[in-house]
Parts: C-alpha cells; structure tokens; sequence
C-alpha cells in the first residue's frame, strides 16, 4: 500500500493505491487499473480492506483518490488548507466531478484499461464522467456500489438530513473543533466510546480521528447539501449507452438508495444488471471483504 498527498484540480489530495503506484504506472503496454470513487465522506482510509480486498482478488494495481477537501495533510505540512470560504466551487459536486477528471487526466496512464468503482455519491460522478466519449473508450467495465443517482432529497437519509441535520450543521462544526483542541488522551477515549457504541470495527479508528475537524466537516456537509439538490432525474440515457459495462448493487435496507430504486430502474431498462443484496450502505465499515470479493469476481468475469 502507497498513500501520499498529490496536487489534483488545485488541492492536495490524498491518493491511495495498492499495486503499482500512479507515478510507476506509465507503460508501453496497456495495463488494467481499478480506480475506485468514494461516497461521501470521500475519506480514502475507510477504503482500505476493500481495495486490499480487490487486489487480492484481480492481481490488479486498485487506486482511489479522495475529494478534494475531505483529506487534508497534516497540519506540521508546509502547504495550507483551503477553506470553504471563497473555494465553493472547488468542494461542490461540479467541483469534485471535475477534480476526478483532472486526476485520471494528469495520472491515470492514456493506454490503461480502467476498472470503475463507485460507492454512493462516486456512482453519480462516475456517470459524469461516462460522458466523455474518449475517457469512456476506455474504460473496460463499471461497478456502481449503493448508487446515489437519482432523487435523493426524498429518500429517508435525505429527508432526515434536511429536516434534522442541516440546523445544526454549525454546532456540528463547532463541536468537531472543540474536539481537535482536547487532550489527544481524551480525544481517543471519546472516539473509542463511540466506536465501541456504533460497533465500529477498530481498524478505522485514525480515520474517524482525521476527518473530525471542522475544515472537513463543512466541506462534506458542504457537498452533501448540493448532492440532495442536484441529484434528481436519474440519467438513463448515460446508463443506457453503457448498459453492457454497468453492474449496479443495491442493498435491501439502505436509506439513501432504497431497494424500491433498483427495481423501477430493472422495469425501466429492462436487461439493466443490478441486484440488492444484504449488505449496508457503509458497507466499508464492516463488510469490506464481502463486497470486495463480489466486486473482484465482476471485474474478473
């Protein structure tokens, strides 16, 4: 496993591979790649298991590269962070959509035969980015993990997060930040409590520590609030024109994109490849092995 900071779109962004590295990458010889697009948090420590997972499975090199913004290096780092403040553009979904196109751009190797993999809001950006006919002429196959592509204001999660969530964002901010100025003694403690109450499994324990701060957290509600009202229509003309290179899961319990949301998709496009299974949404919290061996298995078929 590599992992380092790398200038995408304007903003240090935090890239993790296994397999080769994105600088060892450049070949003569056309070579299969598994680029994965996180949800939000697009948080890639959270990615860890299931791309070790993936690379156990297809023997291919399996990078994800996290949104701009919700990584940050760490604060002994020479370079600043960004703000929200004045940067909007940069953090939104327009802005997150085109920091993946200026990192398959920039380091994704022109001969590659890409793999996607999206989990949640990657899945609606991973569309985006079908779009371009000569990025898509190069993609091999397309894995949509619990897709967040269509009406998810009017979902539960949405509903709830619009209704309870979004008055309290700036208490939500100001806690995180109470949070980084404690004792690092009492800030694991806490996290612990936490972890040990939502039968989080350790291993993502610095993870959860390095996103609560709240530079971080107002950049992902910041995204989060423009997912729900920009992602509406879903867009079946891009899913229809690579209908043979899409896969989709769905999970049978899962409040962002409900089970009802596979089966009018599977009615409207029929021979559309989709499934629910009974894995959560955060499946990376928990099931990272499981689904990464049914991803590997598709990607290998």
């Amino acid at each position: 496993m590599q992992r380092a900071f790398l200038d995408v779109n304007g903003v240090r962004t935090n890239v993790l591979t296994y397999g080769k590295w994105v600088e060892e990458a450049a070949s003569e010889q056309p070579q299969d790649i598994i680029l994965v697009i996180p949800g939000n948090p697009g948080v890639t420590g959270f990615y860890k298991m299931f791309m070790h997972t993936l690379h156990e499975k297809t023997g291919f090199p399996v990078w994800i590269v996290g949104h701009a913004g919700h990584d940050v290096p760490k604060k002994s780092a020479v370079c600043g962070v960004q703000g929200l403040k004045g940067n909007e553009e940069l953090f939104g979904m327009k802005g997150q959509i085109e920091h993946k196109k200026e990192f398959i751009k920039k380091y994704v190797p022109a001969n590659a035969r890409l793999h996607l993999v999206g989990h949640s809001i990657g899945t609606y950006i991973i569309l985006n980015l079908l779009k371009n006919e000569e990025f898509n002429a190069r993609v091999v196959d397309v894995n949509l993990l619990f897709p967040t592509i269509e009406h998810m204001a009017v979902t539960p999660n949405g509903k709830f997060l619009t209704t309870f969530v979004k008055p309290i964002v700036w208490l939500i901010v100001f806690l995180s930040w109470i949070y980084t100025v404690l004792p690092s003694i009492l800030q694991n403690f806490l996290m612990y409590m936490y972890m040990k109450i939502a039968c989080v499994p350790r291993m993502h324990f610095r993870t959860l520590v390095s996103f609560i701060d709240p530079s971080i957290m107002e950049k992902i509600f910041f995204m989060a609030f423009e997912e729900l009202d920009q992602v509406e229509e879903r867009d079946d003309a891009t899913i229809k024109n690579n209908k043979d290179k899409i896969r989709l899961l769905y999970g049978r319990s899962d409040g962002w994109a409900p089970p009802n949301y596979c089966e009018t998709l599977k009615n409207d496009l029929v021979g559309i490849n989709a499934e629910i299974s009974e894995f959560d949404h955060a499946f990376v919290l928990r099931q990272s092995r499981q689904v990464g061996s049914i991803v590997g298995e598709w990607i290998r078929a």
